[in-house]
């Protein structure tokens, strides 16, 4: 188990962010599709007590399972500087199986999301920058002094900052443009194709 401290912000404009990172010697480490998918009963017993099962598939499978540290009873514990979860994740060799496997405890999908990760070291953090189906995001991880001293490389504003996960930002997104309501957030057919094959040839690119 590890605990893992986090804060995003809404950027619209990777560009002008890569060549700050370039600048300051960040390592790039890799550019993925992720495929997302949140496990949960029919009576959402485990975001009740603070706790999130995910299977993601990208260059690798891992299913990860984050919860409030302590006795939180929040999904991920958001205090005046970060958001904090207690994370344990283990590699999965067979993803489908894994699904099965947990349909057949009883579990269910309760709601999948997609995205494109671009991950940096840099710093001692992580820098990622988050391309998601109603925005784009760059999510700093590492220890607080940290996480606020590469903000400020960055040129993010300390006062913009959120702790709030990318399900609510969805939900905050949907109520903002008077959407109905809708869990998941995936890219369209053809957007998902043509951001796999753009991922993919930049990677044979590198």
């Amino acid at each position: 188990m590890s605990l893992e401290q986090e804060v995003k912000f809404a950027c619209s404009d990777f560009d002008r962010l890569r060549p700050i990172l370039e600048e300051n010697k960040a390592r790039f480490v890799h550019r993925v599709f992720e495929h997302n998918r949140v496990y949960d009963t029919p009576g959402r017993h485990l975001r009740a007590g603070g706790k999130l099962l995910r299977l993601r598939e990208a260059r690798q499978a891992v299913l990860c399972l984050k919860q409030s540290p302590g006795d939180a009873k929040t999904p991920g514990h958001v205090s005046s500087q970060v958001k904090t979860w207690e994370e344990t994740q283990t590699q999965v060799v067979d993803p489908g199986s894994m699904h099965s496997l947990l349909l057949s405890l009883g579990y269910e999908v309760v709601f999948a999301y997609q995205k494109v990760r671009e991950k940096w070291q840099a710093g001692g953090c992580e820098v990622c920058l988050d391309r998601l189906p109603f925005g784009r995001y760059v999510e700093i991880e590492g220890e607080p002094d940290r996480i606020w001293a590469q903000a400020r490389t960055l040129g993010l504003s300390p006062q913009e900052w959120s702790g709030k996960s990318y399900f609510d930002l969805h939900q905050q997104w949907r109520a903002a443009n008077r959407l109905p309501p809708e869990e998941s957030f995936v890219f369209g057919p053809e957007e998902e194709a043509a951001i796999r094959a753009e991922v993919e040839k930049g990677a044979e690119s590198r």
